[in-house]
């Protein structure tokens, strides 16, 4: 399955980028009532972990990803463990005049086959339009108050 979402925000893109590879900056862009609970960040770099357990109770479950294609038109997070079979979420960022960028967000994943798994990759999957506008009005904010 695929899913996109993309919008455009009033930075330049050199910001963008900056506040995309700051790892403070993913619990700010993580709703907590997703139950999502970082172990270990790192800033975004070749290579860099990123890992978090996500769920309550019974259904909780390790996500760990790592970054690579890391350039200040984006980068893509992989997931090496977590509840999808695959995951592969790409960050682009692209220019659109000397104040304003293009965010390009794209997800490519395969289901589970295991039942938990598989019922948690749904939740996720069906939650993810929420969970980027979420995201996309956080990113506002925060390029707001860095100007």
């Amino acid at each position: 399955m695929r899913f996109r979402y993309a919008l455009i925000v009033k930075a330049p893109i050199e910001k963008v980028s900056a506040l995309h590879r700051d790892p403070a900056v993913l619990e700010l862009l993580t709703p907590s009532f997703l139950g999502w609970n970082w172990e270990h960040r790192e800033p975004v770099a070749e290579g860099s972990i990123a890992r978090f357990v996500i769920g309550r109770g019974p259904f909780r479950i390790r996500w760990t990803a790592r970054h690579r294609a890391v350039s200040e038109l984006g980068f893509t997070d992989e997931q090496l463990e977590g509840p999808f079979r695959r995951w592969v979420h790409t960050h682009r960022f692209e220019r659109e005049g000397p104040q304003c960028t293009r965010i390009i967000e794209e997800i490519e994943a395969r289901w589970p086959s295991h039942p938990i798994r598989w019922i948690l990759a749904t939740a996720i999957w069906i939650s993810l339009p929420l969970l980027f506008a979420y995201r996309a009005r956080r990113i506002r904010k925060l390029l707001e108050v860095r100007a």
